[in-house]
């Protein structure tokens, strides 16, 4: 009987015509392909994501139970109960008036195709900059200053090599049609509905921005660049809170990183870049100024072992692609950090510190967001999420 039941119920939440206002939006602002109240509430505020695709936990996303889902699509709520819970976050709200901006471009945009006709092209890339950046530049085929300078700035905007060259890569962004576009802003929306609310101090990895902000009354105290993972040993997505702060740290090789590029280095070299073994033979390279965490971390603890902290190849943060790292956050300006929480640097002694008030820590992947100055910001997919993670 009971199994009946639920056999029932299950073919009560999959029948009927879905609600039109469900179905509108599951089609302007997702990927979702549900058919029934119940499957596109389910998709939009659970997700559709391929877990399995990213290096990280699935509870780093928010998850609404499917129980009150169910409970409010049977009385015939799904639609109120959907929008009630969807961000109400200026992040999420701005990137939904950019996509709606992009429907009404669907009948006009025209990209440049680099197809031989350069004077087009132009005219094209003229009209991109003066509908995305405001740029209010004349629609013909001359190059000049201010069409120079709009090059720059669609490169910062784009994440790509800030050159003034439109090379490779900056054609391959300005040939990208209306519906790629709002492919990538519709997968962005995504991971913001099901990102997990913040309080109203944190902080923020965005991984494909390799960038790090400090939040205080919701709003940005201190952002910094960062160092990421490489491609092979990616920067998790998770959540955590610091709740230790180390300063002159010590290292203590991991077994990984160990067999892969210390095993075969000779004590005497290994000597000479501040490393020994401890008792139990294991490798460390003591406090200095040669140590790869440099004079801080910032502890969060977590089964992947990965942290925040100083290093001395300060130069790696003059790079536009920063992913170098065995998978921890490297710090571009760590004392920054360490003075904003309270605590100062004092000397060259090794310390752990305990705070009185734990910093969530949120390391997520965005590559399109709307930045606090109102600018829309795409990065390219350098773990290749957008093509990996959703279903």
């Amino acid at each position: 009987m009971k199994k009946i039941l639920c056999l029932l119920l299950s073919a009560h939440l999959y029948a009927g015509t879905p609600s039109k206002g469900l179905v509108n939006y599951q089609q302007k602002y997702s990927l979702c392909k549900g058919t029934s109240d119940y499957q596109i509430s389910t998709c939009l505020l659970n997700g559709n994501l391929n877990y399995n695709a990213f290096r990280g936990d699935k509870s780093a996303y928010r998850q609404i139970s499917t129980k009150k889902i169910s409970q409010a699509v049977r009385i015939g709520k799904g639609l109120e109960f959907t929008l009630e819970h969807l961000p109400k976050t200026k992040r999420y709200t701005s990137l939904i008036k950019y996509a709606d901006y992009l429907y009404t471009l669907r009948k006009t945009y025209a990209p440049p195709k680099f197809k031989g006709n350069k004077e087009e092209d132009i005219k094209r890339i003229k009209k991109i900059f003066n509908l995305f950046q405001n740029a209010q530049l004349t629609e013909d085929s001359n190059i000049g200053p201010s069409f120079e300078s709009e090059v720059l700035e669609y490169q910062r905007r784009n994440g790509l090599a800030v050159d003034g060259d439109i090379g490779p890569q900056t054609r391959r962004a300005l040939k990208q049609n209306i519906y790629d576009l709002l492919k990538r802003v519709k997968k962005n929306l995504a991971l913001e509905r099901i990102s997990t609310p913040k309080p109203s101090k944190y902080i923020l990895v965005n991984i494909p921005e390799y960038k790090m902000s400090y939040f205080e009354a919701s709003e940005p105290l201190l952002s910094m660049r960062i160092v990421v993972g490489k491609r092979k040993m990616r920067t998790p997505i998770f959540n955590r809170k610091i709740k230790y702060i180390v300063k002159n740290p010590r290292w203590n090789v991991p077994s990984s990183i160990y067999r892969k590029e210390y095993a075969h280095q000779s004590y005497a070299k290994l000597k000479r870049q501040g490393f020994a073994y401890n008792s139990d033979g294991r490798l460390y390279q003591k406090s200095g100024p040669r140590n790869a965490l440099g004079k801080v971390k910032f502890l969060f603890p977590n089964h992947f072992n990965v942290y925040m902290h100083d290093t001395p190849a300060k130069s790696l943060f003059k790079k536009r692609t920063r992913a170098f790292s065995h998978g921890c956050i490297r710090l571009e300006k760590p004392m920054e950090l360490l003075n904003t929480l309270g605590y100062s640097y004092t000397n060259t002694q090794n310390k752990w510190l305990t705070l009185k008030h734990k910093i969530p820590v949120f390391i997520e992947y965005h590559t399109v967001w709307v930045d606090p100055a109102g600018v829309v910001q795409f990065r390219p997919d350098i773990y290749g999420y957008e093509k990996k993670l959703f279903r």
